[in-house]
């Protein structure tokens, strides 16, 4: 009968800690980070702007991109130049689809490097 009292406090002592473990993330109270101000890279070698405007029309170093051929367009710079990174433009009112549309692109072409450009403010 002692072993079996010993595993019923055994899990009792494990149901109540697990219980209180699963609360404990809701309780930290966070401050979400402030930009007060953008910087630019220091390397900005090899780094291809890649604009979108809010019709969601794609610009890859200044020329219009084809809806559809973005992926093909960007795995071909790559294979040129591996060291490739993007910089990633889009106006203020742009979908962030059409923003998850462009990086999902570029990871499928091999371009994890990209940076999202800003305006600093006045």
């Amino acid at each position: 009968m002692a072993p079996m009292i010993d595993m019923v406090f055994l899990l009792l002592v494990f149901f109540m800690c697990v219980s209180s473990l699963s609360q404990a993330g809701h309780r930290v109270e966070l401050e979400l980070p402030e930009s007060t101000a953008s910087e630019t890279p220091k390397d900005l070698s090899y780094r291809i702007i890649l604009s979108i405007q809010k019709d969601g029309t794609v610009y890859l170093g200044g020329s219009i991109v084809e809806e559809g051929k973005l992926e093909a367009r960007l795995l071909e710079m790559q294979e040129l130049y591996p060291e490739i990174k993007l910089r990633i433009r889009a106006d203020q009112v742009t979908k962030f689809e059409n923003v998850k549309q462009v990086m999902s692109a570029a990871t499928k072409a091999g371009i994890s490097d990209y940076i999202y450009g800003t305006v600093q403010g006045e």
